[in-house]
């Protein structure tokens, strides 16, 4: 070990005796150039690679995917003029038609609220409730019946000013198909009825579903509204409905249009029914205590 580490020594010394040796046949103005070329080495290093960093970061940035917003100045949802009914001197409705004018945008539990006023601009009722929309949607709102305090003379329908516009990426898709209402005028108590059913046409059970009646007269006149949901509509079910109107008398009744409606936006609205297995099916391991 000692003989080997002493002949490492030697050729090292050698070595350097070499290059000393060639050093000096140089002229010292090369040997001065090529010592200053070697101690430049090491700034070019730094600065040639902070103008690469700043190179491909300039690069980077101008391919680089940035965030942007999904979309842009939404259309307002368009909203008619609130149209007041009555069943009777004390009893009354409303109901507004609202159609969303964007294609792909979508609004889901938005506060929303009918006012009523008299003629000196004092409210004397309100209804509130929350709506959704569907992208391109257009549907009624209503107020179901209520007795306000005085005499209507003014009526408002009101929404936030700022609305949580939503583009998702994916809706699921969920279709009703009603029938055309049967209607009569029921004397014990005295009021109009409409019966039919509806049908989901999906393969999600529902948990409620929105029926939404408007009466029209033979001008085209709203005359009537109401509203009734039904809950936990299984996949493919068709369901029967009842809805009175008391005290009201529909000698100029031309038609009820009946929509049935559900809130697709909520994911806690819609779920696939599980599939049943039996044993000749069941191809998972038996657990303890089967035979």
């Amino acid at each position: 070990m000692s003989l080997f580490k002493d002949k490492v020594e030697l050729e090292i010394q050698e070595a350097e005796l070499f290059a000393q040796k060639n050093l000096t046949q140089f002229p010292p103005a090369l040997i001065w150039v090529v010592v200053i070329a070697f101690l430049a080495i090491i700034p070019a290093y730094y600065i040639s690679k902070s103008m690469s960093q700043k190179t491909w970061l300039a690069r980077y940035q101008q391919g680089a995917i940035m965030a942007k917003p999904s979309f842009t100045n939404p259309q307002a949802p368009k909203i008619s003029l609130v149209t007041l009914t009555t069943s009777g001197p004390e009893d009354f409705g409303a109901v507004v038609q609202i159609s969303n004018q964007n294609l792909d945008l979508s609004l889901d539990n938005v506060p929303f609220s009918f006012t009523f006023y008299n003629a000196q601009k004092q409210q004397i009722y309100q209804y509130q409730d929350k709506l959704f929309l569907l992208p391109n949607q257009t549907k009624y709102i209503t107020a179901p019946t209520f007795s306000p305090s005085g005499q209507i003379s003014y009526a408002d329908f009101n929404l936030p000013q700022t609305l949580p516009w939503q583009k998702r990426l994916s809706i699921p898709t969920v279709s009703f198909s009603t029938s055309l209402p049967q209607t009569f005028e029921q004397t014990s108590p005295l009021a109009f009825v409409a019966q039919g059913d509806f049908l989901n046409n999906s393969p999600y059970t529902i948990s409620k579903v929105r029926l939404t009646l408007v009466l029209f007269d033979q001008d085209n006149k709203i005359i009537g509204v109401s509203q009734r949901d039904e809950f936990t509509v299984a996949p493919f079910e068709r369901r029967a409905y009842k809805q009175l109107w008391p005290n009201l008398v529909a000698p100029s009744l031309n038609r009820v249009d009946v929509t049935a409606d559900t809130d697709t936006l909520d994911s806690t609205d819609l779920s696939a029914p599980t599939i049943q297995t039996n044993s000749s099916s069941d191809l998972s391991h038996p657990s303890a205590g089967k035979q």
